[in-house]
């Protein structure tokens, strides 16, 4: 009897890249890639650091991991899903296969969200009344953080902040119930901005506090082989029933959305050994497929690694 074991993980990365555009990264060349990976690496001994011993300002925490991640999207994500990556490598106005404007707004995005810590302690003397700069900055980083989450996460959710957006300025020309007293464009940016109520709210806290450890660890685990432990402690439990191999499946994906937040990675690891066995025990193809596909999905929902889809 031979084991089956999870695929290789070049293929499974190529796989996901092709089939969830969450996962379509630019594919880097030197010196990109190197800055690339030693800002993850910074990322992660940051979070270790905050972590165990560290004890950063709330604003200051929030605003470094915003930084690294906004500036990582833009260097890992292209403007378009199809782009060419042979075309960005051999232009002249790129660096690395990353074009350009791509670095510009990454270390735009990261100046406008360090500005909040940098100049904290003033904040408290134009609490409401934000200067230039503020707004200068504050809306830098609106701009570039829609465009960011459009590129790692596709359009509804820049467009449903775009409406809510038109929603805030042009309150006074709705009608009926809809209407209301409306706020000026530096209003919505000190709102958004310049307190703990926007951009630096619970959310950004709750990924960079607790949420990012989780993920790492997952990732971790993952390449030590923990998924295939999973999978063998599902057939184990599971296996010997009626039904064995699809009650696997379920489990098995169950356990493994432990670690993985992508439905397609948790569809192709899990599948290449419960949908085999499914079909030689009787099942059709189909079902076969549709329950590992339906199990993966749900896996998403497992914590402490969530896919995007649970939030």
């Amino acid at each position: 009897m031979t084991t089956q074991t999870a695929p290789n993980p070049v293929d499974l990365q190529a796989l996901e890249e092709k089939l969830d555009p969450e996962m379509r990264f630019r594919a880097l060349i030197p010196p990109a890639s190197s800055v690339v990976k030693l800002l993850l690496i910074a990322l992660s001994i940051f979070h270790f650091y905050t972590a165990g011993f560290g004890l950063l300002r709330e604003t200051t925490h929030r605003g470094v991991h915003l930084a690294f991640v906004l500036g990582l999207i833009f260097l890992v994500f292209a403007a378009r899903p199809n782009a060419d990556p042979q075309g960005e490598r051999s232009s002249r106005f790129a660096w690395g296969g990353v074009p350009i404007l791509d670095w510009l707004l990454a270390v735009a995005v990261a100046l406008s969200v360090l500005y909040i810590p940098y100049v904290f302690d003033d904040l408290a003397f134009r609490v409401g009344n934000p200067g230039f700069w503020d707004v200068a900055f504050g809306t830098v980083l609106l701009v570039t953080l829609l465009e960011a989450t459009r590129r790692s996460m596709g359009w509804p959710l820049p467009l449903i902040a775009i409406g809510f957006t038109v929603y805030a300025l042009a309150g006074p020309y709705f009608p009926g119930l809809l209407k209301h007293a409306g706020a000026s464009w530096s209003q919505m940016i000190n709102h958004q901005y310049l307190t703990s109520q926007g951009i630096y709210g619970v959310a950004v806290g709750v990924v960079a506090t607790y949420v990012f450890h989780f993920v790492l660890f997952g990732v971790m685990a993952t390449r030590v082989g923990l998924g295939q432990l999973f999978l063998d402690l599902a057939s184990s439990i599971a296996g010997r029933f009626a039904g064995g191999p699809a009650k696997v499946s379920v489990f098995g994906s169950g356990l493994f959305g432990m670690l993985s937040g992508s439905s397609v990675a948790n569809a192709v690891t899990v599948g290449s050994l419960t949908i085999p066995a499914m079909i030689r025990v009787g099942y059709k193809r189909e079902f076969a497929g549709a329950v590992e596909a339906a199990a993966s999905t749900g896996g998403q929902i497992t914590p402490p690694v969530m896919g995007a889809a649970a939030f």
